[in-house]
């Protein structure tokens, strides 16, 4: 949010989806691995019902907002590349298709849309649909040939991880845009984060002066990189290495319980708060930003970001209060009835596509008929 609202403040503030997938990473393995441990399998019904509460809601009511905001507020000669966006976002494929853009001289600079946003979104997503699969194989070789299945994971996902990391490494060097959207230079960063999963099954107690350390040091390389990087046409290479190895020394150390420790910062309220938060601010922040200069007419100057950025919080607590945890909390009536939950989702979907397919439409007829207008 830094870098959207102010770049030069953190010129690299995109580095922050290079924490996001490593955290990604370890939260989704562990979570499957204590799935194949207490019940004996990974249930994927299970696994991408919960995944979809907990991700599609939220998501899609930005993606119809900012539908009928395009409509209303836009251009209509914005509409159909923004549109195509949009589309690309609510059937989570906007990653290539930026990746694809970028490599069409015409649209190479990538102008802006409100859900640019959704690419590092698309990335996850689709890891989320063959992570899962890696795991259950592994699983069932390792059955078959009578070994330990946490060795037959740890060689299964560091190929994965490895191949994916070297890829990216070639890649960057070569067609550095591509590189970054793709999801194949990225997996490596949520693998990293799943082998730690695996390799650190309990969490460490004790020596907390080592874990205090960890995690100072961890902050410092995300920190630091994030504030003075300023060429990404050398990103994601060898720099991404700064920021995940960060997120990994913090998570491995925790909380230690020292006075010198970055611990009590993460346990304020507020901190907390915003990590609650934080994926709804994700959502709704940039395009709140995007929006915003087509009511006023001007660029935001610093002293609306400012308010633009607390309008963005307050939207994403109500958001988090009355989109995330009614669809997500065992106390609401949607949590019983996955069918209408699927439905009503497939539902958003089904407009937000049918708005991105019929309003280019309309506007290009409107353009044509102008256009005859003009010369007749």
């Amino acid at each position: 949010m830094l870098h959207h609202g102010w770049p030069a403040v953190a010129p690299a503030g995109y580095m922050g989806v290079d924490v996001f997938f490593v955290v990604s990473g370890f939260l989704i393995t562990g979570l499957l691995l204590r799935d194949a441990e207490t019940r004996g399998s990974i249930s994927l019904r299970t696994f991408y019902l919960r995944r979809a509460r907990r991700i599609l809601p939220a998501a899609l009511i930005v993606l119809a907002v900012v539908s009928v905001l395009t409509i209303a507020l836009v251009p209509q000669r914005e509409w159909r590349s923004w549109f195509r966006e949009i589309v690309a976002s609510a059937l989570y494929y906007e990653n290539w298709q930026l990746a694809i853009d970028s490599q069409i001289p015409r649209r190479a600079d990538l102008e802006s849309t409100p859900v640019q946003h959704f690419w590092s979104l698309s990335v996850e997503e689709q890891f989320y649909l063959f992570w899962p699969l890696l795991l259950i194989v592994a699983i069932w070789f390792a059955g078959r040939r009578g070994v330990g299945s946490r060795r037959v994971l740890l060689l299964v996902l560091g190929a994965v991880t490895t191949a994916s990391f070297v890829h990216c490494i070639v890649l960057t060097a070569h067609e550095p845009a591509l590189a970054y959207f793709s999801t194949f230079t990225r997996t490596w960063e949520f693998g990293v984060g799943g082998l730690l999963a695996l390799l650190a099954a309990t969490p460490l107690r004790g020596r907390d002066g080592l874990r205090g350390a960890a995690s100072l040091v961890g902050l410092v390389l995300i920190v630091v990189p994030i504030v003075t990087f300023h060429s990404p046409d050398v990103f994601p290479g060898f720099v991404v290495l700064l920021p995940v190895v960060g997120t990994l020394a913090v998570i491995w150390a925790g909380m230690p319980v020292v006075a010198w420790s970055p611990a009590r910062l993460a346990a304020l309220p507020p901190v907390q708060w915003m990590g609650d938060v934080s994926y709804s601010l994700y959502l709704w922040h940039w395009p709140i930003f995007m929006f915003v200069p087509y009511i006023t007419g001007v660029p935001s100057p610093p002293w609306l970001m400012v308010l633009l950025v607390a309008f963005s919080f307050l939207v994403a607590g109500l958001s988090k209060r009355y989109i995330e945890d009614p669809f997500r909390t065992p106390t609401h009536g949607l949590r019983a009835r996955p069918s209408v939950v699927l439905g009503a989702m497939a539902a958003v979907i089904a407009l937000v596509v049918g708005a991105g397919v019929v309003a280019p439409g309309v506007a290009a007829e409107r353009n044509i008929a102008c256009s005859r207008g003009d010369r007749d």
